[in-house]
């Protein structure tokens, strides 16, 4: 299967699913939508597309990108483009095929074989008992056999945006472990593919396009495990289809049912500017070779607590605190700017790093929307982000108190049991601390949207309100089955008045910041 020519592409029209082709999708004017079984898989297609048109058919400057961004593409013009690019996007080549390395065999025993959904983040694995492999689904079968284009998109996704394949000795991508992901979404899917596609006069000033390094590690392998390669060497093509892993898919019957992997690692020094990325600025400077500079999503807030740094750079950002954080938009953003000047919408998306490094907690997709001028909402951005996190903060004091009032007034019943030692925070405390956060931020997500679709702020006491509301809410939610006991009715009653309180002097300085 080829992935500029055949079908492979999930997408839905007119509510019925099907498969395209990227000819089809480039040549015709239709209203296409990715559709897969998971988010997380329909944004990694989504950046699978961006990618391969970007290295097949990159515009000489904005007005030829405009140009693609407004026309369908003749059919002819597709044929011609694609044709030295063949081999590379072929699943099924024999000698290089499309993100794997030809040579892997099956070893005596399968023992280098793995089960087709290590592929897929978060699924559990019939080869792995990590904690990791079951994060999402509850069985080892949920997928046992796909179609090679989803192989194809799980391959991408796994070695651009996910960690390694089996732990030490085992490389990570290109942008080190479970990196953010940011695209622009336009009107159709064909013209969101052209808003996210970089000119060649945009991308010379960042040295990629002179990089000696071009072509795909598939076509010319990284070096061995004993050598470093510098980032400075990657280019485009390289950079975005980065794999890191020795894997070689298994077919049957047309169809992909696992894949074979041998262990190997590849140091990159040095830092290659990947597009779709935002990048902590901190970070960089900090010069870690450990320590990889991309934006990455925290398991200890929202999407949106890190929404500066999507849309702005340093140089955009003068008055807020992700000044000294360090912010930097990924570059399909900033062109985006210089190209458009409209409002937007961009997709983020990326998974959240467990206890160790290389362990999953979770996943995060959004799309935000922003009206015409957000380029110049920095610091009313900045406001709301620390109106929405203030709250939840207020809510976690009330909740942590409740707590604390809680075992006063039970206090007798825990009289000779064993006491929590030191410096670690009791059972209780804990589940009802991270309970109410979560409600917060899984609630928050919707206030976010409405709010960003017409950011105004003539009555900023407005938005204060709709997160102070929503954390009296999670309070209520939270006490509710302790309040009828008791003794749970004056700690209820004397930390819902001190939530209020607490909340209404974020709203009066609110007002006062915004007069």
């Amino acid at each position: 299967m080829n992935l500029l020519t055949d079908d492979w592409i999930p997408v839905e029209l007119n509510k019925t699913q099907q498969r395209i082709s990227l000819q089809t999708l480039l040549c015709e004017d239709r209203d296409y939508k990715i559709k897969t079984f998971r988010d997380d898989m329909e944004l990694a297609t989504l950046q699978l597309l961006v990618c391969i048109v970007q290295v097949v058919f990159m515009p000489d400057d904005k007005k030829a990108l405009n140009s693609r961004w407004q026309n369908p593409m003749p059919v002819d013009e597709y044929q011609g483009g694609i044709e030295p690019y063949r081999d590379w996007f072929n699943v099924s080549h024999p000698k290089t095929p499309f993100m794997q390395t030809a040579s892997v065999a099956p070893e005596k025993g399968n023992k280098n074989w793995a089960s087709l959904q290590k592929l897929f983040m978060g699924l559990p694995e019939k080869s792995s008992s990590s904690p990791t492999s079951s994060a999402f689904f509850d069985t080892p079968d949920e997928i046992t056999a796909i179609h090679p284009g989803d192989a194809a998109i799980a391959l991408f996704q796994q070695a651009t945006n996910g960690f390694s394949l089996g732990g030490v000795g085992y490389s990570v991508g290109l942008k080190g472990s479970m990196p953010m992901t940011t695209l622009i979404v336009g009107e159709t899917l064909r013209k969101t593919l052209w808003c996210n596609v970089l000119s060649r006069e945009f991308l010379t000033p960042f040295r990629i396009l002179d990089a000696p390094l071009q072509e795909p590690t598939w076509i010319t392998p990284p070096h061995s495990k004993i050598a470093d390669e510098h980032a400075h060497h990657i280019g485009l093509a390289r950079g975005l289809f980065w794999q890191p892993a020795k894997v070689k898919l298994e077919m049957a019957n047309g169809e992909v049912t696992g894949f074979n992997k041998e262990a190997g690692t590849c140091t990159i020094k040095g830092f290659w500017q990947h597009p779709h990325t935002p990048i902590d600025i901190a970070r960089m400077q900090a010069d870690n070779p450990k320590e990889k500079p991309y934006l990455s999503a925290q398991g200890n807030q929202p999407l949106w607590g890190q929404m500066l740094s999507y849309f702005f750079s340093d140089k955009d950002i003068k008055t807020v605190e992700a000044n000294r954080a360090g912010a930097s938009r990924a570059l399909v953003v900033q062109q985006y700017q210089e190209v458009w000047r409209a409002g937007v919408k961009l997709a983020v998306g990326g998974y959240i790093k467990g206890g160790s490094t290389e362990s999953l907690a979770g996943r995060r997709h959004e799309l935000y929307s922003l009206s015409s001028g957000w380029e110049t909402k920095t610091s009313e951005m900045d406001q709301l982000i620390k109106m929405g996190l203030d709250a939840q903060r207020k809510l976690d004091i009330a909740i942590s108190q409740f707590v604390d009032l809680a075992e006063t007034a039970f206090k007798e019943r825990r009289e000779g049991k064993k006491k929590q030692p030191s410096g670690k925070e009791g059972h209780f405390r804990k589940s009802l601390r991270a309970k109410a956060k979560q409600i917060y931020f899984d609630n928050s997500e919707a206030i976010m949207h409405s709010i960003l679709k017409n950011l105004v702020f003539d009555d900023i006491a407005h938005y204060q309100k709709k997160f102070s509301d929503l954390a009296k809410q999670v309070f209520e939610q939270i006490v509710s089955p302790y309040e009828h006991e008791d003794k749970m009715l004056e700690p209820t009653l004397v930390c819902r008045q001190f939530l209020n309180n607490m909340l209404n002097k974020l709203s009066k300085q609110s007002t006062g910041v915004s007069a």
